[in-house]
């Protein structure tokens, strides 16, 4: 009976312990002088913005279970974006589905690091 309770335990901590992670792929053969994590950079979510800029790379953030929301994945993925040196991130796709034999929900977020050019 201990060792049923046990397993128990270890796959509702599993299911309901979301998990999020945010990873910087560079695109263009610049690096960046990185910025401080928690720098102000511009977050465009309904098209690139009317301003001239270079691509820096790609943020893809991910979250699952109760950290599947875009409220809980925005602020890695802008950490990630001022660790590459980025001036702002242009939101992407926004893909929401459920993994593993417990549909445990999953949003993966991919934005574009850009940098100003004037």
């Amino acid at each position: 009976m201990q060792k049923d309770s046990a397993g128990f335990l270890v796959g509702f901590l599993l299911v309901f312990s979301g998990c999020l992670s945010a990873n910087f792929t560079p695109t263009s053969g610049n690096l960046y002088q990185p910025r401080p994590s928690d720098c102000d950079i511009e977050v465009f979510s309904s098209g690139p913005p009317d301003r001239a800029y270079v691509e820096v790379g790609v943020v893809e953030g991910k979250g699952t279970a109760w950290k599947a929301e875009f409220r809980d994945l925005l602020p890695a993925i802008m950490e990630e974006g001022c660790r590459a040196g980025g001036d702002g991130i242009i939101i992407g796709s926004m893909d929401m589905s459920a993994e593993g034999a417990d549909n445990v929900p999953t949003q993966v977020i991919q934005a574009t690091v850009i940098r100003w050019t004037d």
